[in-house]
């Protein structure tokens, strides 16, 4: 969506510019959810919403689902590690207890108290961390549309919420913190190897080694392994991404993760320099391709599962491309996406006049970590059309 709209209860957004107009709309002695919907989700058969919870102008809550009793045992088993071990116990108990009575909120946050389970300063810690964590996930999803939903949930917190514009300030420097960290962890959705060998030369005290062999023997995801050190995200990607630096270990996909074959094309050696490393480093195998009139050669001879194209290239456009792979039997079933550094509505339409996807090449540094998400949610669907894009519940 490129015009924006703007009323005291709606307001569409275009990308990036997410946190502007929330801090323009986030109105004291307002209560209730603003409730937002993106673009590039509008195709989910079931809508998926962000909720950002606001009470007299401060944000006390940020989810895909709204606030309750089970939202609050979640946020406090991921985000407080002593929920699974010194009051372990208890926390169950409690758990069970809230699916027989249904208690409310408030009253499932008296009894954790009184349980000696969390502290308020604990909760108000785990309900930042996850709003922040949200705000890494949902400000790169592109542009879309929030309507507010007025609802008394002044009573449903136990705490009194944050600062707009601290959080989001907070927020645009960890997205500058993840850029700079996707040279390293390019996703939280790869599991981290070790390097034995890398690992013997390093000579490191036997209980470090030992520490860094266990959270990396589980092959399981960053995503998995944040959760059950009950950490930031953005925490862990940084301690991975020290040992990533100094080649201690490497990423994988996660077994389920069929290695694909990706090919580019595009007459940019730059591009598709940054193209290779991107993608290769998300799991799969990346083709290259510099002169658009030798590509239907090359796509014959490698055959690759999902093509990117460049729009403007010498001697034979991006769209007269896309029509002479249409024109190959046995090419025209390939997905496709556009690439261009033109974000000219007319090339949009024309692409999916072409049954391709689209995409804009970062043009700033700032642009990149978008690109990359991207990047990481658009290769599955084109390998996969009956897929959709995953987006954590908690």
């Amino acid at each position: 969506m490129n015009r924006l709209i703007a009323t005291a209860t709606q307001f569409s957004f275009p990308a990036r510019e997410l946190p502007a107009k929330l801090l323009e709309h986030i109105h004291c002695g307002a209560t209730g959810y603003w409730q937002h919907q993106f673009d590039r989700l509008a195709d989910r058969p079931q809508p998926l919403y962000w909720n950002l919870g606001i009470f007299n102008g401060q944000i006390i809550y940020a989810g895909s689902r709204v606030w309750s009793s089970q939202m609050l045992l979640r946020v406090v088993d991921r985000y407080i590690p002593r929920t699974r071990s010194s009051v372990k116990h208890q926390f169950e108990l409690l758990k069970r207890k809230t699916q027989e009575e249904k208690l409310t909120p408030s009253q499932l946050f008296v009894m954790m108290k009184q349980s000696n389970i969390i502290t308020e300063l604990q909760l108000l810690e785990a309900l930042r961390t996850k709003i922040l964590n949200d705000l890494d996930l949902y400000l790169l999803m592109g542009g879309g549309s929030a309507k507010f939903i007025a609802e008394d949930i002044e009573q449903q917190f136990p705490v009194n919420g944050f600062s707009p514009i601290d959080l989001l300030d907070e927020a645009e420097q960890r997205q500058l913190q993840w850029t700079q960290l996707r040279q390293q962890v390019p996703s939280m959705k790869l599991c981290p190897i070790l390097d034995r060998e890398a690992m013997e030369k390093a000579n490191l005290p036997a209980s470090q080694q030992q520490r860094i062999d266990t959270l990396v023997q589980s092959d399981k995801t960053l995503n998995s392994i944040a959760e059950e050190m009950a950490k930031d995200n953005l925490e862990v990607a940084q301690m991975f991404a020290k040992l990533a630096r100094i080649g201690l270990i490497k990423f994988k996909p996660p077994q389920k993760h069929t290695v694909a074959t990706v090919m580019v094309i595009d007459d940019s050696p730059v591009l598709l320099s940054q193209f290779n490393h991107w993608v290769s480093a998300l799991g799969y195998v990346v083709v290259t391709c510099q002169e658009a009139k030798n590509a239907i050669a090359a796509i014959a001879k490698v055959k690759p599962s999902v093509i990117f194209i460049d729009i403007s290239m010498p001697e034979i456009s991006g769209f007269e491309l896309v029509k002479q792979i249409r024109q190959q039997p046995d090419l025209r079933a390939i997905p496709l996406a556009i690439l261009t550094g033109e974000q000219k509505l007319s090339n949009k339409w024309r692409a999916q006049w072409s049954g391709c996807e689209f995409l804009t090449k970062p043009l700033t540094t700032a642009a990149i970590g978008d690109f990359q998400v991207q990047l990481e949610e658009l290769i599955p669907r084109l390998l996969n059309p009956s897929s959709k894009v995953e987006i954590p519940t908690i």
